[in-house]
């Protein structure tokens, strides 16, 4: 093992000692958030924050080597990598009172006699990935208690998942609709920020994820075309692509290339909405933020399909993710196509903004109530265990 991993082994044993006698005694429910991936962070951290207020719970945020900068300062947070849990002795010991698991991320790892929650973070019926993947995922997903999925589709498409790939129906997690948080805190922030509209944002879903119908190969090109109209744009990878397990090295060839273009931003930070107060106009090919701009600015999009008619013979044509992109702008399957779409919305003020309100009210039930939502829930289950 590497020195900086037993480091990390040594870390997790301390933490696991000192949240055993902090609630050896202690009669309240014990809720561990878990946070191993900083670009979902924001989906619980507000959770967290709302609970503590409830006084009759013993909260945890729980963090790995990923998170260490945004929560070693928080209150009762601890360096806890639970993929280390296989290394230590009894760690079931120093972990049997703890009650509920929440996380915003697919873990394979689970603490014993807990309860798991796992928070979406997907807005629609999103295509996932590889079929070999997906079945990974959902055998990890059937391990666990409760879903809370931002809309009725999405929990219908979690079903049919389940019952795919083999699950028993009466075997599957608790599916449960609660909204999309980070909608609502997306709308919430987009209020305090000038919305000045004028740039372009492109913003490509994970590369890896469905190779032959993704805009990976097509982003240099498409940034030329753009940029010699005159538009201002706004390039936005996807976190992962900005990671060894993407295509780190090709984004860093086209910022390299465009650096010095003055209507040409690259934006890699963590947030993402100074991105979404100047944009008109979204650009991807299925990234889930399509839907999520949509909704939180009522705003058009544009999606590059390079491949829309092998596309359209797929089962992701079953998905309301496919189905609803005409209500929230438009589909274009080479430059010239792209172009003209970008011409289109250009002419017409507030493109598309009638039908994306239509549509918002229509998909997500609790537009700006799923964070109430969520507690009600959690504190629910909390009742029963």
């Amino acid at each position: 093992m590497k020195s900086s991993k037993i480091i990390f082994l040594l870390k997790t044993i301390l933490s696991l000692i000192k949240i055993s006698l902090k609630i050896r005694n202690n009669k309240k429910k014990t809720i561990f958030f878990y946070f191993p991936v900083k670009a979902y962070y924001q989906n619980i951290i507000d959770i967290s924050e709302r609970l503590r207020k409830e006084g009759n719970l013993n909260l945890f945020l729980i963090y790995n080597v990923n998170n260490h900068d945004v929560l070693k300062n928080n209150k009762n947070s601890y360096f806890l990598d639970i993929n280390y849990l296989k290394f230590i002795p009894f760690s079931n010991f120093f972990l049997k009172r703890v009650n509920l698991f929440i996380s915003s991320y697919v873990n394979y790892v689970f603490l014993p006699e807990t309860k798991n929650i796992y928070i979406c973070h997907d807005i629609a019926d999103s295509p996932m990935v590889n079929l070999n993947l997906e079945k990974k995922i959902f055998l990890s997903l059937g391990k666990l208690h409760y879903i809370f999925l931002s809309s009725s589709t999405v929990v219908e498409y979690f079903r049919r998942k389940f019952l795919q790939f083999g699950h028993n129906v009466n075997d599957i997690p608790a599916l449960i609709n609660t909204g999309y948080l980070k909608l609502d805190k997306v709308m919430k922030e987009l209020k305090k920020i000038k919305n000045t509209k004028s740039h372009i944002l492109l913003a490509p879903t994970f590369s890896v994820q469905m190779k032959n119908y993704n805009m990976s190969g097509k982003l240099d090109i498409i940034i030329d075309n753009i940029l010699h109209t005159g538009e201002k744009i706004i390039f936005r990878p996807h976190p992962l692509d900005l990671t060894p397990r993407g295509k780190h090295k090709d984004i860093k060839k086209i910022v390299e290339k465009y650096k010095n273009n003055s209507n040409f931003f690259y934006d890699d930070s963590y947030s993402y909405m100074d991105s979404y107060s100047k944009a008109k106009m979204l650009i991807t090919d299925f990234s889930g933020t399509a839907y999520t701009f949509a909704y939180s600015t009522l705003r058009p999009v544009v999606f590059f399909s390079k491949n829309e008619n092998k596309f359209s013979k797929t089962k992701i044509a079953d998905l309301f993710y496919y189905k609803d992109r005409l209500s929230v702008g438009l589909v274009c399957q080479n430059i010239k196509q792209l172009l003209n779409s970008i011409a289109k919305i250009n002419e017409k003020k507030d493109y598309n903004k009638n039908k994306i309100f239509n549509l918002r009210k229509k998909r997500i039930k609790y537009v700006n109530r799923s964070l109430d939502q969520t507690i009600m829930q959690i504190l629910k289950i909390c009742k029963k265990i």
